[in-house]
């Protein structure tokens, strides 16, 4: 399912070149918190250096900027980078992400993966791996069953709504292919993580606060937990062109802590560890509150939202909500305050 028009619009956006850096070394690797084995603990997350994302080749996720990441790498410059995350990983629990998914085989090549089950495997005891429903497929799966411990696979569903898959995140997928995918990895024993987005472009935020919340119910019997993320603005993309435009603005923490409240609710367990919190490109009030996002992470963290509701039931938000059903309202979801800040900038001075 994909908008041609869209895809084209998308991928003409994207840049020719490639990203620089070290091919032997990960983009990135660090240690955080998250709770993949019901409760919070340190947690290892690499970020492997790879060609980037089979759909790249096409287009690309309306908000996805990893392809600036990409380069062209070797197999010999992935087993360096195995290696690497062998040698200087602190902790048993390990998240693998990529420009695209762990489980392609053009990305990450068979014996490549075999390498890094056979390097890292005994190092670990809880293991997450990204991918797109097409790779998750039984010859995999069975791969993943035989390093011994529990895996959870991460699968960006993004909507459950398959008009704003295709016509707002062109994802390239559908809600029908994550749920044959989900159901595979749970019958071969994985669990799942499904990545739901937090206000894709064209739509209000109230219709994404629905969305999310829809979407929740619609995988709850399915997945293991919902991570949602809030649109963030990452360069080179669809979000950022019209986010630049003032066609866009990134969702607010009082909509996402709605949404958390909700949806834990609704269940499964359901968490969101926001990047780019209350910064201008990621999910922020027009007034930066550091208490409303440290204890959005703290409520995902510990799957209890009582703190959260007592601190959003401390403010009056009446005029916020009224705002949020005017905007609703509007044929077209601008973002007035960038709006008239561009404009003033153009104003020449006397």
């Amino acid at each position: 399912m994909v908008n041609k028009e869209l895809a084209l619009f998308v991928r003409s956006l994207m840049p020719e070149g490639k990203g620089r850096g070290d091919p032997d070394r990960p983009v990135s690797m660090w240690n955080e918190l998250d709770r993949l084995r019901g409760y919070p603990e340190k947690t290892t997350v690499v970020i492997f250096r790879t060609r980037g994302c089979s759909w790249y080749k096409f287009s690309s996720c309306s908000m996805c900027g990893y392809f600036n990441d990409t380069q062209d790498v070797t197999e010999e410059n992935l087993y360096h980078q195995i290696d690497h995350v062998a040698s200087t990983m602190n902790s048993d629990v390990l998240k693998v992400f990529t420009s695209g998914s762990f489980l392609d085989p053009m990305e990450i090549p068979d014996g490549v993966r075999s390498y890094f089950y056979e390097r890292i495997g005994q190092k670990i005891s809880k293991l997450l791996v990204e991918s797109r429903t097409e790779y998750i497929r039984p010859e995999r799966l069975e791969e993943l069953r035989k390093i011994g411990i529990p895996v959870r696979i991460a699968i960006g569903l993004e909507s459950a709504n398959d008009y704003i898959i295709e016509n707002s995140i062109n994802k390239g997928s559908s809600f029908k292919k994550y749920m044959d995918a989900a159901s595979a990895a749970r019958k071969y024993g994985m669990e799942v993580r499904t990545y739901l987005l937090f206000k894709p472009p064209f739509i209000s935020e109230k219709a994404a606060i629905a969305d999310v919340l829809d979407s929740i119910r619609k995988v709850r019997d399915v997945t293991t937990d919902v991570s949602i993320n809030p649109t963030n603005i990452q360069k080179n993309t669809l979000v950022e062109y019209l986010w630049k435009n003032g066609l866009y603005r990134p969702p607010r923490l009082y909509s996402l802590a709605k949404v958390l409240i909700e949806g834990m609710k609704i269940g499964p367990e359901v968490i969101s560890y926001p990047t780019g919190g209350n910064k201008d490109r990621g999910v922020h009030n027009d007034t930066f509150d550091d208490r409303l996002l440290d204890l959005i992470v703290k409520s995902s963290l510990n799957q209890d939202v009582a703190e959260l509701e007592q601190y959003m039931e401390s403010l009056d938000l009446s005029e916020f909500w009224s705002m949020i059903e005017e905007e609703d309202r509007s044929m077209v979801q601008v973002d007035f305050e960038r709006m008239i800040k561009q404009a003033l900038s153009a104003v020449p001075e006397i």
